[in-house]
């Protein structure tokens, strides 16, 4: 991409954590290190999913250098974002993978990771899950019911070897409006140490240590009063004669960004570090048995702040005092966690980030379904067609949550660097990919007849655009349409 110059951002739209990433050019177009996105728009397309390396490794880096302890090993749950080249920067930083499915496994190998930086935890495997993650040789496999452990163990009598696993715990803790009382992870306390004794009792089930979920913590002070139960399950298999060398406390981190925060506030992996570190040392210390392997799962604090969705206005509707803007994304299809958890982004104005936001703005997708509403009440700058606008910190659940409703293809991705190159990391979808469980159970169209059908609209847009799609690239150039 071609350089330009930068100016600030105005205050009233520049925040904290974008400003080492963002900038504008004289025009007031936003610039992502240094690039344009109409040359994004230009390159690629829209809707556009784009992700900050240096931001990911900011986050990667600030989260390892938190926690001063011998033993530490964090690790990248990649439910969040699961992308190839997420995870080799992940690998890259010195983290480990948290997998939450055989499909996860399968991306974190792809991603270069050894069996044994990779942990396995859900809440439901087959006998079959556990016997692939087994044979591949994982760090460990995470139980999260009683019932999970007579399938590891029928598992492992089969493969006469002992399976490595850790118990996920809910320790039934309370801070505010903080609670794992109703969550469906783990096994309750009270059950805990019959899963320990049942564990204990056979050869094929090597119970390596304990789990605890995390999710969405609103404090410290859960991590704190969750290393406090597990401590004294700790205490009871000593008793039995089982070493405990792994705790892992799970992710729940917030992320820097405000619809991530509600009702919490925002507390820094530092923060954390600073006090957790010599508590949790002082409570083996205490208790006079070895330091263990600490592990912590961060997800969306890693990569909810490196994402941007870029998308651009195809209409303006004026509905007596209220005006509409549609576009060409979708919760659906981009942001779908606006539907899920009610999630309120910050946009901004890509295209003029130098106008005052003087207009306020329903801003709507394009599927054809009434709830498809990116947001409301928007305040933005007189918008008008093809104008860009910006989705900030959507790095973390977007695209793993995405779907195809209205058979939509969902956006590819890039990867833009410190220097300004960029990387396409994943393409647009095509209809060959979305259509193949059925095609290939119902026999209906080959790829060939799919292609040929497809190519019937193609041909008539080269015939309009001599082979160019209207903007000066051809649409096998910047992927935007393909079979």
């Amino acid at each position: 991409m071609t350089s330009i110059q930068r100016i600030k951002i105005s205050r009233r739209y520049l925040k904290s954590r974008w400003k080492h990433f963002l900038s504008l050019n004289k025009k007031g177009v936003l610039l992502i290190e240094g690039v344009s996105t109409e040359d994004l728009r230009k390159k690629y397309g829209t809707p556009l999913y784009v992700l900050v390396e240096a931001e990911v490794r900011k986050r990667l880096r600030e989260f390892k250098n938190a926690f001063e302890y011998p033993l530490f090993k964090p690790q990248y749950a990649c439910k969040v974002n699961s992308n190839l080249e997420i995870l080799r920067i992940v690998r890259e930083e010195g983290f480990d993978c948290d997998a939450s499915s055989v499909g996860e496994i399968i991306l974190g190998l792809l991603a270069d990771f050894e069996p044994t930086q990779i942990t396995f935890t859900n809440l439901y495997k087959t006998a079959q899950d556990i016997l692939f993650a087994a044979n591949i040789g994982v760090r460990s496999i995470t139980i999260d019911s009683l019932e999970e452990i007579d399938k590891a163990i029928e598992v492992g009598s089969k493969l006469r070897k002992a399976i490595p696993v850790l118990i996920r715990v809910n320790p039934m803790i309370k801070d505010g409006r903080f609670s794992t009382k109703n969550q469906q992870y783990g096994i309750p306390f009270a059950y805990a140490k019959k899963a320990i004794s049942k564990i204990n009792s056979s050869e094929f089930v090597d119970l390596k240590g304990f789990h605890f979920h995390g999710s969405y913590a609103y404090s410290t002070k859960g991590y704190f009063l969750a290393a406090q139960k597990l401590m004294r399950l700790v205490q009871f298999s000593a008793a039995q004669g089982v070493k405990i060398d792994t705790i892992d406390l799970g992710g729940g981190f917030p992320p820097e960004a405000p619809r991530y925060l509600r009702p919490g506030k925002y507390f820094s992996p530092a923060k954390l570090g600073e006090k957790f570190i010599p508590f949790f040392q002082n409570l083996f210390e205490q208790a006079e048995l070895s330091k263990p392997t600490l592990i912590f799962e961060p997800g969306k604090s890693i990569v909810a702040t490196s994402g941007i969705g870029l998308f651009e206005v195809v209409s303006k509707k004026k509905l007596g005092k209220k005006e509409m803007l549609v576009t060409n994304a979708s919760c659906y299809s981009m942001f779908p966690d606006i539907l899920i958890s009610k999630g309120k982004y910050e946009l901004l104005p890509a295209q003029d980030m130098l106008v005052r936001r003087l207009h306020r703005y329903d801003i709507v997708g394009c599927t054809c379904d009434c709830l498809d509403i990116i947001s409301r009440n928007e305040f933005m700058p007189l918008m008008n067609s093809k104008d860009l606008i910006a989705v900030m910190d959507c790095g973390a659940y977007s695209y793993v949550m995405a779907s195809n409703f209205n058979n939509l293809k969902r956006p590819p991705m890039i990867l833009i660097r410190p220097d300004g190159t960029t990387k396409m990391i994943r393409r647009r979808d095509r209809y060959s990919d979305m259509f193949a469980p059925e095609l290939d159970v119902l026999k209906v169209a080959d790829p060939a007849e799919l292609k040929k059908l497809y190519n019937i609209s193609r041909v008539s847009l080269n015939k309009v655009w001599g082979n160019s799609n209207g903007n000066g690239t051809t649409e096998e150039s910047n992927g935007k349409e393909s079979n």
